[in-house]
């Protein structure tokens, strides 16, 4: 088995500080990429849930319409005095008409609820790929430091380490 490549050590201070900042930069940028992957997977599964509830509303609608329907016809077709049952009948299907209204508002207030809660993900996992951009950015910028070796990349990568650390933490807040 051929040997493995040495990995050469930092000899010099600045390497080592440098060095320092892209491993701390690509921890907050795993905590950073974790938090918006959960923040994606809720959006989708409250989209989802979501999407259920619209159509379980849709399903009510239809059911009210048809109960109402139906009593109607039946109201409309037992006219004389012997159908006493099919009258009956016709205002058991107009209560469930109004009950099914009712169900489709709370089912509506439902789905609304799970639309902004994917809505509020959905912003999350956005300011946690801002972020991501930011802090992959300021590694590559650290790393040409390096090879420069230029504080001016340094401290530029620095501050866009920071600008996506702060816009980051600002996804726990929203």
């Amino acid at each position: 088995m051929p040997d493995a490549p040495e990995i050469p050590e930092a000899k010099d201070p600045f390497d080592k500080r440098v060095a320092l900042t892209i491993a701390i930069l690509a921890i907050c940028l795993s905590f950073i990429a974790n938090l918006g992957d959960n923040a994606k997977t809720s959006a989708i599964l409250k989209t989802s849930e979501a999407s259920d509830q619209w159509n379980f509303f849709q399903a009510k609608s239809t059911k009210a319409l048809l109960s109402a329907m139906h009593g109607d016809l039946i109201m409309r077709l037992s006219s004389d005095d012997r159908s006493d049952d099919a009258r009956n009948r016709a205002v058991q299907l107009g209560k469930d008409a109004q009950r099914y209204d009712v169900e489709k508002a709370e089912v509506k207030k439902q789905a609304e609820g799970l639309v902004a809660q994917a809505a509020h993900f959905g912003a999350i996992n956005d300011r946690c790929d801002q972020s991501a951009l930011l802090l992959q950015i300021a590694v590559v910028v650290c790393s040409v430091s390096i090879l420069a070796r230029s504080h001016k990349f340094w401290w530029m990568g620095m501050f866009l380490g920071g600008a996506g650390i702060v816009v980051g933490a600002t996804a726990y807040f929203i």
